[in-house]
């Protein structure tokens, strides 16, 4: 994408769009992609995707049943993906050049670092999303562990940042919001993957009814925690716009 550098106030702007209702948009379509393919699957597909190997009872089925295993959930959760990517990659670079300006000149390269886990957790999650556990497990377990260290890193590296190492260390209302939102949805979903860890090895071990289905319920929590905390996205570029005219496209 083309982002001329010239000052938008000196050319005419066709189409002005906030930056936060993009960032809204950008985590809007996997969130309600996961919601739809989950109600789908407890609804038609419910027997098969929560049968195991224990053949104990469950209620919740796991995320890659239901979004990997049965048609049409495995096409809506590709296409959301797909087409949510590209303006996930342009909220990355604003995101980028927000921490720029903001964090200590001398932690940069603890940026940069930042970034670059953010962009392997979102290659991953193409990775797994292509690769699904019934597709191609081996490669699917890769990129889901990459996906969950990347992202549980990239969350703590920038929570510490923004509260730590600011360049004014006054924060607007907004900004504490946001790095409050921050820690909290981080906090969460580590706990919510520790769960899901453990139901996960008791089911395999002791094969008790529902564990498997806490399991699930505990790796849902993990997704919305993941989502809530790139949600936050909005507030901290919530007077950013992107301005599109004949000339290019320009962030104001």
């Amino acid at each position: 994408m083309y982002l001329p550098l010239y000052n938008v106030s000196e050319k005419r702007c066709l189409v002005r769009i906030p930056v936060s209702k993009l960032g809204f948009l950008t985590v809007l379509l996997p969130l309600l992609a996961f919601i739809i393919c989950i109600i789908m699957t407890m609804y038609k597909d419910f027997e098969r995707a929560n049968n195991t190997h224990c053949n104990v009872p469950n209620v919740f089925p796991s995320i890659s049943a239901s979004i990997g295993n049965y048609e049409p959930q495995n096409s809506i959760w590709k296409t959301a993906i797909y087409v949510h990517f590209p303006l996930r990659c342009f909220i990355i670079y604003l995101r980028w050049k927000y921490y720029q300006e903001i964090i200590l000149e001398n932690c940069i390269i603890i940026v940069n670092l930042a970034i670059l886990l953010n962009i392997a957790e979102n290659l991953s999650l193409l990775g797994l999303t292509y690769w699904t556990s019934s597709y191609n497990y081996p490669y699917h377990e890769i990129f889901f562990k990459t996906f969950i260290g990347t992202s549980i890193f990239y969350m703590l590296l920038t929570c510490i940042l923004l509260t730590q190492y600011r360049r004014k260390p006054h924060m607007s209302h907004l900004e504490r919001n946001s790095v409050k939102l921050k820690w909290r949805a981080f906090f969460i979903n580590v706990v919510s993957f520790a769960l899901a860890a453990y139901f996960f090895l008791r089911h395999n071990s002791l094969c008790e009814p529902y564990v498997y289905s806490m399991f699930g319920f505990s790796e849902y929590i993990v997704v919305f925690s993941n989502i809530a905390f790139h949600m936050t996205t909005v507030y901290d570029l919530k007077r950013r716009n992107v301005c599109i005219s004949t000339r290019g496209i320009a962030v104001e």
